[in-house]
């Protein structure tokens, strides 16, 4: 009787050790994935400030490009077009005229002055709506 409760005890304690030896190389692994899962997020962070940073230096020169291409698509021989008036009109908000100044140089209504700022924004808006949009498609 004795051996057969002698034999139990060093199975249940074989197997009691074996748990635990178990559970210590399963701890380790935890940390190992742990510490690759903080690496990883490392790699993440600075990827997406590289695109960030990149993403600006692009919209910076597409800003300006687009002030480029206004200041050339406008024929400045004759200042009656309703396009050089456009043109004048974002050219001299984009400058931080005040309103009342920019219709008195260009000669136009207060409505039509408003008007030509307000499309704009509304284009700027509808252009980054668009690009908001795709950009959730493409996620």
């Amino acid at each position: 009787m004795f051996d057969m409760f002698l034999f139990v005890l060093t199975v249940v304690a074989g197997g009691t050790i074996l748990y635990y030896a178990s559970i210590k190389k399963l701890l380790r692994r935890i940390q190992i994935l742990e510490k690759d899962v903080a690496r990883y997020a490392d790699v993440i962070d600075k990827m997406a400030d590289v695109q960030s940073k990149t993403l600006e230096k692009f919209s910076r020169r597409f800003e300006e490009l687009d002030e480029r291409l206004l200041d050339l698509s406008v024929p400045s021989w004759d200042p009656e077009m309703p396009l050089e008036k456009r043109h004048r009109v974002l050219t001299l908000a984009k400058q931080g005229v005040p309103m009342d100044e920019i219709v008195e140089r260009v000669k136009a209504p207060v409505g039509e002055a408003e008007l030509i700022l307000n499309l704009r924004k509304y284009q700027r808006g509808v252009k980054n709506a668009s690009a908001a949009r795709a950009a959730a498609v493409t996620n």
